[in-house]
């Protein structure tokens, strides 16, 4: 039995390398999307790593838009077309890092379960952004007076519906799923076009899709609410905080697999930390 990792990424190829090579074990493949503004002669020499796949097509993702969607549904697809019996596939980022060792890593997402691992917000919460379906939303678009035009269509236009009747849910865009879980989410994506049509026009469909899909599915009753990152949103602000030394106890003491974010031009010294505690 194997298990995947779908990889989004955008920067710093160095460490995307640390990321795959702590997660190197047989059992475990990756699949690895670079984002289509990057050269990609910096990232050549990350890719040739073993058990590491190159996702293509390779999406220009916008930040907010739908191209997030698009490049994580390409790499769903690579994953299904390898014909590979997957346990579990892992939506993660070149951000985020391991802090469990790969042999924990592969023996629980491996061990037999029905669970399927995304976050949820609660309705009180999702009733602030709600803005963020209701409104017409143009992020994908670069023009002049796009934000008007945006406006103007959520005043004229007819009120936007979620599709085929669904409720509304969300949450994280990082989550771990059953293989057939997976299969399902891509499946109605391509088969329902009335999908991609809405949450196109969506800001930030990402948070908003699966779990939508999901929560209106036979897999509901297995969703745990959670996904598998150690994630500090304690500072209250649009992106969570960039993890350092000061936050290495309480990541490290954490269940979860894996941890939300990082970047190494700031905090240089952090993966070292961490790899000390994982030895």
């Amino acid at each position: 039995m194997k298990t995947a990792f779908i990889i989004l990424t955008h920067r710093n190829p160095t460490q995307l390398e640390r990321l795959l090579k702590k997660l190197a074990h047989p059992g475990i493949d990756c699949y690895v999307h670079i984002d289509a503004k990057c050269d990609m002669a910096e990232w050549e020499p990350v890719l040739s790593l073993p058990q590491t796949y190159t996702v293509q097509p390779r999406t220009d993702i916008k930040w907010a838009g739908y191209s997030m969607v698009e490049a994580t549904l390409h790499c769903m697809e690579a994953v299904r077309n390898s014909g590979i019996k997957y346990s579990y596939v892992t939506m993660t980022s070149g951000q985020d890092y391991v802090i469990k060792p790969a042999n924990e890593i592969y023996e629980f997402l491996t061990k037999p379960s029905d669970l399927q691992y995304i976050g949820l917000i609660s309705d009180a919460e999702l009733q602030p952004m709600l803005s963020k379906t209701n409104d017409y939303h143009l992020v994908e678009y670069n023009f002049p007076g796009k934000f008007r035009l945006a406006q103007l269509f959520t005043k004229l236009m007819p009120a936007r519906k979620p599709p085929l009747g669904m409720r509304l849910y969300s949450g994280s865009q990082w989550w771990t799923l059953s293989l057939d879980c997976m299969n399902y989410l891509l499946d109605q994506i391509r088969e329902h076009p009335a999908i991609s049509r809405f949450f196109k026009f969506t800001w930030g469909p990402d948070e908003f899709i699966f779990q939508t899909l999901l929560m209106n599915s036979p897999y509901r009753e297995a969703v745990t609410g959670y996904d598998l990152h150690y994630i500090d949103w304690s500072a209250g602000k649009e992106h969570p905080k960039n993890l350092g030394a000061d936050d290495i106890d309480k990541m490290m003491a954490s269940p979860l697999l894996l941890a939300r974010k990082f970047d190494i031009n700031k905090d240089p010294d952090v993966l070292d930390l961490i790899d000390a505690r994982l030895q």
